[in-house]
């Protein structure tokens, strides 16, 4: 029986090499988007299922992408952020992890990703806090659960050459403030999204296999 994993999907370039790794190593992966209510959700969903459908395309292994809401509604430090700590969304992770654990469990699965590379100094984002998190979800559960940050520590550039050859790049996502169904161009989101395509361009594909 294939192992099956819940992955937290935003389709963004993490998020959406999270799903290839997990597709690559014969996981059924089921995609999910957590929504908290904020602004650029609705255009950040419909890149989202986009990538699902192209990834859906490719690996047979890989699900239609589940949606839940979640109570938790955050606000962000500013409208559009330029600064990483204009970024920090207080307790997102705890959140996310919460809502894909609760997700994974209703459908029999134990084992729950997200994408996160731990770049940022948030509290909720560092190796520490996610053993912690879960070590409590199995005290609460009696029983085991995974929550899988297989890409901590590592960096964009490093995810991208790893996956490159499998990643619609073109269609991943991420801006927290788009306009009239694009990026905004101005948001930290944006710049990263742009540094990640440079260094995709500046890899051949015998530098970029997995």
């Amino acid at each position: 029986m294939r192992e099956k994993v819940v992955v937290l999907f935003s389709g963004g370039v993490e998020s959406t090499a999270l799903v290839v790794h997990y597709a690559l190593s014969g996981f059924l992966v089921y995609p999910l988007y957590v929504s908290f209510g904020l602004p650029w959700e609705r255009e950040e969903r419909k890149r989202a299922r986009s990538v699902i459908a192209h990834l859906k395309g490719r690996f047979r292994s890989v699900r239609a992408l589940s949606l839940v809401r979640s109570s938790f509604r955050p606000r962000t430090r500013a409208h559009t952020p330029r600064s990483e700590s204009e970024l920090e969304i207080p307790l997102r992770n705890l959140s996310l992890c919460t809502q894909g654990a609760l997700f994974a469990l209703g459908k029999g699965i134990h084992r729950c990703a997200i994408g996160a590379l731990g770049l940022y100094p948030f509290p909720d984002n560092r190796r520490e806090f996610f053993a912690l998190l879960e070590r409590t979800i199995r005290e609460g559960l009696g029983g085991d659960f995974s929550v899988e940050v297989p890409f901590l520590g590592m960096r964009k550039e490093e995810v991208i050459r790893r996956y490159l050859p499998f990643l619609p790049l073109g269609l991943t996502f991420s801006c927290v403030s788009p306009k009239e169904g694009g990026e905004c161009g101005e948001c930290i989101k944006c710049e990263e999204r742009r540094s990640a395509l440079r260094i995709a361009r500046s890899y051949t594909p015998e530098s970029s296999s997995p």
